[in-house]
């Protein structure tokens, strides 16, 4: 972490700490992703539930947080629907917090998307809440230069206001597919978009990075390890972890353990963790948590803690 200016020292001694406390004493992070608004009604909807009420889907997140949060290091909870399980204290207050500052609608934006910061929840809030740090998610083609150039900006503009608080940054560029790209063309392409990502919006201030394995198929592990040597490589010296996409466990322990053996500190995983535990009585949802997606979890974190390099450990050479 550079730091510059003598009075610039205690922020960034502070975002150090707050950023450990993402990790296990061990340094590892096994997190947990619930802060999804729109995504996570698109989830229900796919489940067959029909569509929630916010007061239905804040109950929902509520006990599905009260089921995992314990077995995670940290959690990821927004202020809208997730506020309510952060006030009713089913978060353990030894499990790190981090707080998502962009706005919904971005996975609408078609082939240009971009994102925009919350109008009405900043990093100040955040801490408020007692986060530990902050998140931004960033749709991210690097070979769209206006696009990107855009995304860069928001992404100074998040991190300029975390470090003023002593707060880190969670940067999690997601690349995605064009209209006008077949799913082939995507795939040849997709490891060198992730790559792109990285090294462009890994400079601008992100004190930890929430990445997308950088391949799409596991079939060929050689070329996945190598994939995940040059991903450690692209952040050169900032931590990273994985994030899940929504990917079932056993692909994803996988996942973890080669990731891990590049560099990686651990991971942030949602959907395919409690995406299966949805359903519209919050009780039941709370059941299947507690069973099925804590089991899950609990079996990521153990092969994370196996095979990952912890938060304060220097760079693999």
């Amino acid at each position: 972490m550079t730091v510059g200016r003598p009075e610039e020292v205690p922020a960034a001694v502070g975002r150090r700490r707050r950023l450990l406390r993402l990790a296990g004493p061990d340094g590892i992070v096994a997190g947990i992703a619930l802060d999804h608004r729109d995504s996570l009604r698109v989830a229900v909807e796919r489940r067959g539930l029909g569509e929630l009420a916010d007061d239905e889907l804040r109950a929902l997140k509520l006990r599905l947080a009260r089921a995992l949060a314990p077995a995670a290091t940290a959690i990821m909870l927004d202020a809208e629907l997730g506020g309510a399980a952060l006030a009713a204290g089913v978060v353990p207050p030894s499990i790190g917090l981090i707080m998502p500052l962009e706005a919904q609608g971005y996975e609408a934006g078609g082939d240009e998307r971009t994102t925009s910061l919350l109008p009405d929840f900043s990093p100040a809030d955040a801490a408020r809440f007692g986060a530990d740090a902050c998140k931004v998610l960033v749709p991210y083609r690097a070979d769209r230069a206006a696009t990107a150039a855009h995304q860069d900006a928001i992404v100074v503009s998040a991190a300029r206001a975390c470090h003023e608080l002593g707060l880190p940054l969670v940067v999690e560029p997601v690349v995605y597919r064009r209209s006008s790209e077949s799913e082939a063309e995507f795939g040849a392409a997709y490891p060198d978009l992730v790559l792109g990502a990285v090294e462009r919006l890994g400079p601008l201030g992100a004190d930890l990075l929430k990445l997308p394995f950088p391949v799409r198929d596991l079939a060929a592990t050689s070329e996945a390890a190598a994939a995940c040597r040059d991903l450690d490589a692209a952040c050169r010296g900032t931590p990273w972890v994985l994030l899940g996409a929504g990917t079932d466990t056993a692909t994803f322990v996988d996942q973890i353990r080669l990731a891990g053996e590049a560099g990686a500190s651990g991971f942030l995983a949602g959907r395919g963790i409690w995406g299966p535990a949805l359903a519209r009585d919050p009780d039941a949802a709370e059941r299947m948590a507690a069973d099925g997606g804590r089991a899950d979890l609990e079996r990521c974190g153990a092969v994370a803690r196996r095979n990952a390099r912890p938060l304060d450990a220097p760079a693999r050479g």
